[in-house]
């Protein structure tokens, strides 16, 4: 069991190091081979909701992103004979 322990609690430190980092690790991870054990479903839980959280969050950027280049894509293109800039002193 002790073995158990240290296997989840590194996998569970890395997903926490992940949620608390701004770019999440790109190395892969595996599976822990044993069964969670019951000292760590509290903390194991609270990750879990986490990362719910951090997905749901990146769903409303992510449409919020869209709506962006959606309106950039209604903007009409740029005449290459136009003015760039714009006197407005004289």
């Amino acid at each position: 069991m002790p073995d158990a322990i240290a296997e989840w609690t590194a996998l569970l430190d890395r997903f926490e190091a992940d949620l608390n980092a701004s770019t999440a690790s790109t190395s892969l991870w595996q599976p822990a081979a044993t069964p969670l054990p019951d000292a760590l479903a509290d903390r194991a839980r609270q990750l879990a909701e986490r990362q719910r959280d951090a997905i749901a969050r990146i769903a409303h950027e992510k449409a919020q992103v869209q709506q962006h280049l959606n309106a950039l894509k209604r903007l009409p293109p740029v005449r290459g004979d136009a003015a760039v800039y714009l006197d407005v002193d004289g």
